[in-house]
């Protein structure tokens, strides 16, 4: 039995990182069912925030409205290009992606990253360690798919009790910031970490895939880093 650790560093507001979130589940299900020994191994991902700050504004703005104004340098060839190619990447990652609702004031997924942390806590004691990427799940859904604004308590409230928490876990956490400076502290320090940008994944602290890595990709890293512990 081993145990291979995974460092996730994305933001909820990056499609690519939910692609990258897809595509590391399917390779961890492909590794634990067809990797000898595999269903016994143990993956431990550490969810890692990192604030894009898409929303200069005070105050909750259409996504397209903000997309339009990051990419205004872009020709409208190239940006139904773009489109077409997420909508792509989407559907062979199983995203069925909305591109309208809202986004919050920066840092509009502050909240949403210490709920991750807190529910990460909580699952070492009440709930099945599973449940925290559960709720990672769903707070990408209800940003990419569901055209949720996250920065709302009552969206990531929602969206917790979708991947299974209980309403009085989730409200104590919402009520409370006491973990926020060290989100924050975490955020920053993590762009440096990413260098390039998100999504970053970290495999055992030592294998660093380039790009946005498919299953396969990761497959092989998984069997790499199983082989040198055996």
């Amino acid at each position: 039995m081993a145990v291979i650790k995974i460092q996730f560093i994305s933001d909820f507001v990056c499609a690519w990182c939910y692609i990258a979130k897809r595509n590391l589940d399917a390779a961890i299900t492909l590794f634990q069912k067809t990797y000898p020994g595999g269903k016994d191994d143990t993956f431990e991902i550490t969810w890692a925030p990192y604030y894009l700050n898409y929303n200069p504004h005070p105050h909750s703005v259409d996504k397209l409205e903000l997309a339009n104004e990051r990419l205004a340098d872009q020709t409208p060839e190239q940006r139904a290009a773009l489109d077409k190619r997420m909508n792509r990447a989407g559907q062979a990652s199983g995203i069925p992606f909305n591109w309208g609702g809202q986004l919050g004031p920066n840092p509009a997924t502050r909240t949403a990253h210490q709920l991750v942390y807190l529910a990460g806590e909580a699952t070492r004691g009440k709930y099945d360690p599973a449940k925290q990427t559960d709720l990672v799940e769903a707070i990408f859904e209800a940003y990419h798919c569901r055209a949720q604004d996250i920065s709302r308590p009552d969206v990531l409230r929602e969206a917790a009790q979708r991947a299974g928490m209980e309403t009085a876990d989730v409200d104590d956490w919402l009520q409370r910031d006491q973990v926020g400076d060290m989100i924050d502290r975490d955020a920053e320090a993590n762009k440096v970490a990413a260098g390039t940008g998100v999504p970053t994944l970290v495999i055992q602290d030592t294998h660093r895939p380039e790009g946005i890595p498919d299953a396969m990709d990761l497959m092989e890293l998984f069997i790499q880093v199983r082989e040198a512990a055996a």
